[in-house]
């Protein structure tokens, strides 16, 4: 047994090693052997275990006992197990064992899965263009270990986990084959891929030798790396692509694109970085990446990853503390000011001045606000304070200002010993102290910095003046070229000016000026100065103004003096008389620059000198019987005709016709006196006399017997500023024409005013600021001849017309009781205010007219008269009434006001008695002829307006006619025996009552055929004209009115009863016309339709409650108020009880006329009594 036992175990080993069988010994004679330990999803497993001793054995796999249905055993020490359909293990696999009964145990691990799917979606990138890195999609999982195999040269194989790196060399048109094989246990699947140079991605690669380096004094962060490249194969564009963020929040807070040149050399690139917020604030860190930016590569993905965070770490907060401090930015700066709060404090608010602004949270006990667009703070600074909790305070300054603008700078001498340049210090910039701008000005051809301590000086006054600098002339040198230099911490500005000395002269103004007036129309004036200008030509302007602010400049030039010596400058062509003030200035004449100052002013007057015109001198003659009075009077000369100061005026006047004369004084101060003249002709001479001489003499002449003309003045129209003058020239003018006007027609001194008018012009304009309007000026024109003046011309005017402003008053004389005239009064012609154009003359009768109250009603009527003259105006057609009369005049700036005047208009008596008495006596005349016409007519009216009225009288020991009645009857009515009834309508209860229609149609089966046109109720016996109705005697105190046309408590209504007879007609229902049909109220309950009543047997009451009259609406005129359709069916709408006649029936066409007409009338009338 022994050997084949061997033999067994030999050929065992050696099958498995055939089949890689792997075999777990956990003994020394037993094994556990499998057909395939790796295998497809969905395969089924065979194993064999043998044990060492003769046991029975169990199976489990993947940690779970297999069920011994799957196994069995094949001897006592071989089990057999066999799994379908094996499911996808974990990619490690799970453990088949094989355990005995007494602990024995083998095991094997088993794995599941897929062969591998080909390669697909090829990408290939590059960092250097000289190597490439491809990967690919590997398809689904295989759940087991992959290999790559990758060929990409003939000779050039390698195996790889995923993707591969090999160096090529395509050409511009090059291109290469990669052939990937995926291989596993269960198989493998290669791919071909023909991959060229544009499949090829250029990707930059990550830089390197990153470094960060903070400046948290101006809150800058400066970055520093290489690009990463050692080798290129050739230079390419790229974007740094750099990220600032907040460390503690991972927060972006900047992002920007650096562009740079990538080539072979490895280069080193820096940025910077200026922070808004301080550094110290919270921890920054920085991280870039590379994209590549140029058009001639592929870049597909075209980024690297990023490099590694650097980080900068904030203020540590052990204590409390503001960012940052005592900061200068300029004005309009977005500034972020941050709180670190120290352990154990919190943050309660952070402001900002006085205003409280959002907060943002940057970490832990860490907040920041952010003022945007910074203002201008105080010279002392903006405070920004954080409060604690537990209390605490703490804070920061900001100085918020502006950079320096100083501008303009130019340099100029004074005395050619010293240089002085200043300059626009241009905006301010708020900040002072040690954060003022400071100046230095150098001499660039000399070297030599000019002094400008002034300027530096922090405690001078902000002004001008400060902002310049003093340089001493050196001897010998004429031309300068000068720097400024403005700073402060927000920046720095420069300034150059170039000089020549002597083209750049501002001198001073002279030291010493005297003036001396020499006479009445020039003066001396003498100059010095305290600095030597021996070497300069000076020009200067003198400036006169006289006592009336007149202006004139004049220019001289002086040759250069020396210091303090006199120069002699004569003014002439002066006013006599006229006080000047005399200022001087001076500049360079030969390289003009800018005057000096003026100098101080000095004051001279000239002398006077007799007056050279004569006086504009005019007359108002006043004619008495004794005489005429002359007003003589003159305008004053200007100063400039008067030459001096006018003491007095000197009047002579003469008689033409007499030798000698006689002579007035009239003082200065004024310009008329009163000449009591006899009727002679006169000449009057007026002269104005000052300290040296008097004026040349001015004559008129008064003609004593001369009467002016009175022609009607012309009208002429004025405008506000004025009037426009123009008249006929005169046949002897000779010295021109004088226009003569008051300035105040409506004051007793009318202020007389006159104008001159040069020869051979006839017309002028009047123009004075003291025109008003609604005043009427009056204009005189005056020819004047060699020996008089005498009237032209008259013209009346308003500069604007204005409506009257006095009412016009009237009186009215009541001609008859139709006409009134109506006269009144012109208004005087101050009152006027404008030129009468007419009037209007309102009138309109009027109610209730009382002294108090008026009130008018009716249209009012307007009378227009346009002729100014009429002031009278007859009103006809007028009627008796109290009129209101109203005159208003009018002009053509409007309607004046009207007193308003009534009048009572009253008919005469006899024209009331006729309007009584004729109206009566037709009145009896025609009632006359009425009562003779319807005397001779009486039987036709009698017949047609009064009727016989026939007595309704019923044959019967029931029913009794009744007290006063008379035994003829009226009406024959007989008894009958209905065939049928028929029920048309029937209400009980209370709707019977509401009711309008309620009607029981009764028909006789056999009766005849009814005439209809035949209303005569002796040859139709057994036909009622009406029908009678039974009334309730329990309704009839309530129902008076049961008759009425809309009453409805009849419980039965016979539309139409037939006697019996032997027509052929059946069961026709005819509707008489036979008008008038009483009816009764039965006492009895409703017919029996099937009962046949004998009128002999009905328990009629022994006493009727009305009479209800009915006529056929056929028989009713449409003029009738009171006829419906609701009640056409009941009858007559005359009560029993009414006073009304009753109409008989009439049978004959003829009589249906009368019937018609006759039912119009008493209708009329019943309507009548109805309302």
């Amino acid at each position: 047994m022994l050997p084949k036992l061997h033999l067994q175990t030999l050929l065992t080993t050696v099958l498995l090693l055939a089949l890689r069988v792997d075999v777990s010994e956990e003994g020394e004679c037993g094994y556990l052997s499998v057909t395939k330990p790796v295998l497809s999803v969905g395969s089924s497993l065979t194993a064999t275990c043998h044990l060492c001793k003769e046991e029975t054995a169990s199976w489990e796999y993947a940690g779970s006992l297999v069920s011994p249905q799957l196994y069995s055993q094949i001897n006592s020490t071989v089990s057999t197990l066999t799994l379908d359909s094996l499911t996808l293990t974990s990619r490690e696999g799970e453990n088949l064992t094989c355990r005995s009964s007494k602990g024995e145990s083998y095991s094997q691990l088993i794995q599941t899965g897929y062969s591998p799917q080909a390669p697909t979606d090829l990408e290939c990138v590059t960092h250097d263009m000289l190597t490439f890195i491809c990967s690919w999609s590997a398809g689904s999982e295989t759940n087991l270990k992959t290999t790559y195999k990758i060929c990409y040269k003939p000779t050039h194989c390698e195996s790889v986990k995923r993707n591969v790196s090999g160096k090529i060399n395509l050409g511009p048109f090059g291109a290469v084959q990669i052939h990937i094989t995926a291989v596993n246990t269960l198989g493998s699947a290669t791919a071909t891929f023909h991959v060229t140079k544009k499949d090829i991605a250029f990707i930059p690669p990550v830089p390197q030798n990153v470094k960060v380096v903070p400046d948290f004094s101006s809150q800058t962060l400066s970055l520093k790396w290489t690009s990463g490249v050692s080798a290129l194969a050739f230079p390419t564009t790229i974007a740094f692509e750099i990220q600032v963020l907040w460390t503690e929040k991972m927060e972006v807070i900047h992002t920007e694109s650096y562009a740079a040149q990538l080539d072979s050399q490895n280069k080193t690139f820096q940025w910077s970085w200026i922070s808004g917020m301080p550094l110290n604030c919270t921890s920054h860190s920085v991280r870039i990446r590379s994209i590549s930016t140029d058009s001639l590569v592929n870049s597909k993905n075209g980024s690297s990853d990023w490099s590694k965070l650097q980080t900068i770490p904030g203020a540590d907060d052990s204590k409390s503390v503001m960012f940052p401090e005592d900061k200068v930015v300029r004005v309009g700066t977005n500034m972020t000011f941050c709180c670190v709060a120290g352990r154990g404090e919190r943050i309660k608010t952070l402001v900002y001045g006085a205003e409280h602004l959002p907060c943002n949270e940057l970490g832990i006990r860490r907040k920041a606000i952010t003022k945007y667009n910074l203002p201008p703070s105080n010279p002392s600074g903006t405070n920004i304070m954080c409060e604690l909790d537990p209390f605490d305070l703490i804070g920061t300054v900001v100085f918020v200002g502006y950079p320096p603008d100083d501008q303009q700078l130019e340099c100029e001498t004074r005395d050619l010993q010293n240089i002085v340049c200043y300059w626009n210090p241009g905006r301010q910039t708020m900040l002072l102290g040690g954060r003022r701008t400071f100046y230095t000005l150098t001499e660039r051809i000399s070297g030599k910095n000019a002094s400008c301590h002034q300027a530096n000086d922090d405690d001078a006054d902000l002004n001008d003046d400060k902002y310049k600098c003093n340089f001493p002339v050196i001897s010998g040198q004429q031309m300068y070229k000068f720097l400024l230099k403005a700073k402060n911490p927000l920046g720095e500005v420069e300034t150059n000016y170039t000089l020549n000395l002597y083209t750049r002269v501002y001198p001073y103004s002279p030291s010493k000026v005297t003036v001396l007036c020499t006479g009445s129309r020039q003066t001396e004036l003498f100059l010095s100065w305290e600095v030597s200008y021996k070497n300069m030509t000076c020009l200067c302007q003198f400036e006169i103004i006289t006592n009336n602010k007149e202006k004139q400049l004049m220019n001289f030039t002086l040759p250069g003096q020396e210091a303090n010596a006199s120069s002699r400058v004569a003014v002439d062509q002066l006013y006599p008389d006229t006080s000047y003030s005399f200022r001087t200035r001076c500049a360079s004449a030969e390289h003009f620059w800018k005057w000096s100052s003026w100098s101080e002013s000095k004051t001279c007057k000239t002398q006077e000198e007799a007056p050279s015109k004569a006086l504009d001198v005019w007359r108002e003659i006043k004619r008495t019987e004794h005489g005429q009075n002359v007003l003589v009077k003159w305008k004053p000369l200007p100063h400039s005709d008067a030459k001096g100061t006018i003491v007095k005026y000197e009047i002579t006047w003469n008689d033409v016709n007499e030798v000698g004369e006689q002579s007035a004084v009239a003082p200065v101060s004024v310009n008329s006196t009163e000449l009591h003249l006899n009727f002679s002709d006169y000449v009057i001479s007026v002269r104005a006399v000052n300290s040296v001489g008097s004026s040349p003499s001015s004559q008129i002449r008064i003609l004593g017997l001369l009467e002016e003309q009175a022609d009607e003045p012309s009208i002429i129209s004025g405008t506000p500023s004025g009037f426009n003058l123009s008249w006929s020239p005169g046949t002897n003018e000779t010295c021109g024409y004088i226009v003569e006007w008051c300035l105040f027609p409506d004051t007793l001194d009318c202020n007389l005013q006159w104008e001159k008018v040069p020869p051979k012009t006839t017309h002028t304009v009047i123009t004075s600021d003291g025109f008003r309007p609604g005043v009427r000026y009056s204009f005189s024109v005056y020819g004047c001849s060699q020996h008089k003046e005498y009237l032209l011309k008259k013209m009346v005017g308003y500069t604007q017309e204005l409506a009257p402003r006095r009412a016009v008053k009237v009186k009215a004389e009541a001609n008859s009781s139709h006409t009134v005239t109506l006269r009144w009064e012109d208004i005087p012609v101050q009152d006027r205010q404008g030129f009468i154009r007419g009037y209007r003359v309102y009138y309109v009768p009027q109610v209730n007219y009382s002294v108090r109250s008026q009130k008018s009603v009716g249209i009012k009527e307007v009378i227009n008269i346009t002729d100014p003259d009429v002031r009278n105006v007859t009103v006809t057609n007028l009627h008796s009434a109290t009129y209101e009369f109203t005159v208003k005049a009018y002009t053509a700036g409007g309607e004046g006001i009207g007193e308003p005047i009534n009048i009572n208009l009253v008919d005469s008596p006899l024209g009331l008695i006729l309007a009584i008495l004729v109206p009566l006596g037709v009145t009896c005349f025609c009632g006359i002829l009425l009562a003779i016409f319807c005397y001779t007519k009486r039987n036709c009216v009698k017949e047609t307006f009064y009727p016989d009225i026939p007595k309704p009288e019923i044959h019967g020991e029931q029913w009794s006619v009744g007290e006063g009645r008379s035994s003829n009857p009226t009406f024959d009515v007989k008894p009958f025996i209905p065939d049928k009834v028929r029920i048309i309508e029937s209400v009980h209860g209370k709707d019977a009552e509401d009711s309008d229609i309620c009607k029981v149609e009764i028909n006789n089966g056999d009766s005849e055929q009814i005439d209809v046109n035949s209303c005569d109720t002796s040859t139709n016996p057994m036909l009622p004209s009406y029908y009678p109705q039974i009334v309730d005697s329990y309704k009839a105190s309530s129902d008076s009115s049961s008759g009425s046309m809309n009453s409805c408590a009849t419980q039965v209504t016979y539309s139409d009863i037939q006697p019996p007879s032997n027509g052929s007609v059946n069961n026709l229902e005819v509707i008489s016309d036979c008008g008038y049909k009483p009816q009764m109220r039965p006492h009895v309950p409703l017919l029996d339709v099937n009962h046949t009543p004998n009128p002999q047997h009905l328990d009629l009451p022994e006493q009727s409650e009305g009479y209800q009259p009915q006529l056929k609406v056929s028989n009713w005129s449409l003029e009738s108020p009171e006829v419906d359709e609701a009640s056409a069916c009941i009858g007559s709408p005359t009560s029993v009880n009414s006073t009304q006649f009753l109409l008989p029936d009439q049978a004959s066409e003829e009589g249906q006329s009368t019937r018609s007409s006759s039912w119009k009338f008493s209708s009329f009338m019943s309507s009548a009594q109805k309302r």
